[in-house]
């Protein structure tokens, strides 16, 4: 197996780690903003029902019991509401409308819920393969890369095994190395074009130390 195959995989996990480190962060940051919000709210509210003087502090009071509750209602419905909004936008292509307007409110209230999506999205996104997995889709990526176009079909007679078959295409799609594309003939996977490069310097790399074995 190509050092830079390896290499690879352990900096697209490293980034994923990331940004699942950052996607948590945001995620705290933005419930904190929006728990904040509420009590604002509640406290304004206190305001303007018992006067000036709760602002002076001439009548101190305490927030009502029910502010925590209501502030983790408030964020199970922002959950639930994203989890819906990513459900039925999953695959729905990003809006270029230029206009801003009341459709941008969503989005800023949907932020700290796409953000803690995102962290699980994230780790997710780990390639998790031992090392006889990593050395079959070090195989299967010169299949692709010697086939050009290789059917869907093709790879499951190449692997008659569904659940690997689709972990290692996977792992390989992750990784950026991969294409599914849908053509008239059915599903094929290609080389990325941007990758053509580097992916026959992995195999010209493996051919240079299989030499040496070969004439010892």
């Amino acid at each position: 197996m190509s050092p830079g195959f390896r290499r690879r995989i352990s900096s697209h996990n490293r980034h994923a780690v990331m940004a699942a480190l950052l996607s948590l962060l945001g995620a705290w940051i933005g419930w904190t903003l929006a728990y904040g919000l509420v009590v604002g709210v509640t406290i304004g509210a206190l305001t303007v029902l018992h006067g000036q003087e709760v602002v002076h502090g001439e009548r101190l009071m305490s927030l009502p019991k029910w502010v925590h509750p209501a502030a983790l209602g408030l964020a199970l419905i922002l959950l639930i509401w994203g989890a819906i909004d990513e459900r039925k936008n999953r695959y729905r292509p990003a809006s270029d409308r230029m206009i801003v307007g009341w459709h941008i409110l969503g989005d800023i209230l949907l932020l700290p819920a796409r953000l803690t999506f995102g962290f699980a999205h994230q780790l997710a996104a780990i390639i998790r393969l031992n090392a006889t997995e990593r050395e079959q889709a070090f195989e299967l990526l010169h299949h692709i890369h010697t086939e050009k176009r290789a059917p869907l079909q093709a790879l499951g007679a190449w692997l008659p095994a569904p659940a690997r078959l689709r972990k290692l295409l996977l792992s390989l799609q992750l990784a950026g190395w991969i294409d599914l594309l849908r053509t008239e003939d059915g599903w094929i996977y290609i080389v990325r074009g941007t990758e053509q490069e580097e992916v026959a310097t992995y195999f010209l790399q493996q051919q240079g130390e299989a030499e040496p074995e070969e004439t010892t």
